[in-house]
């Protein structure tokens, strides 16, 4: 009887980063490794990571575990030492030694257009109204226009950290 598959096709055709590492003498450190994924997201745009330090977990028997640092560039810009988190998964490349100048050199950088995040956006009619009657009970002065805060400011000042980083 033959094996019938349920489920779907896989779409990692590949390697785990740290089967590639183990491989490698001194784990990989100082190669450079891509996801397929990503390179087929973005063909003109370079996503890579240079290792810089590769622990993997001995205890898993097929070494699909582990954590790896590597300097990162994303879409051609650098962004510096970061932690790999996806290297469990099993679409890694590993540039060929012979290669690695060719491909480290800069194409296309990609540019992120400035956004901005409203910062307060505009009181439900009903709460508006409820805000109302509760602010003329106590007194107070009623505004014009009754705002909320959109997201917290901690919240703002962490995602400006992350794209200036």
């Amino acid at each position: 009887m033959p094996t019938r598959y349920i489920g779907r096709d896989p779409i990692f055709k590949g390697k785990s980063l740290y089967e590639i590492a183990r491989q490698l003498r001194n784990l990989g450190v100082g190669r450079i490794v891509y996801r397929q994924s990503q390179a087929t997201r973005w063909p003109g745009q370079k996503t890579y990571f240079r290792l810089t330090k590769v622990v993997p977990d001995a205890t898993c028997k097929e070494f699909k575990q582990g954590v790896a640092w590597g300097q990162e560039v994303f879409r051609g810009k650098a962004r510096g030492i970061t932690e790999i988190t996806t290297g469990h998964k099993y679409d890694w490349v590993l540039v060929p030694k012979n290669e690695e100048k060719s491909f480290s050199e800069e194409t296309e950088v990609f540019e992120v257009e400035e956004s901005s995040v409203p910062k307060h956006i505009d009181c439900p009619p009903l709460l508006k109204i409820v805000l109302q009657k509760d602010l003329t009970a106590a007194g107070q002065p009623v505004p014009e226009k009754i705002e909320l805060p959109f997201l917290s400011e901690t919240y703002i000042k962490d995602l400006e950290w992350k794209w200036k980083s």
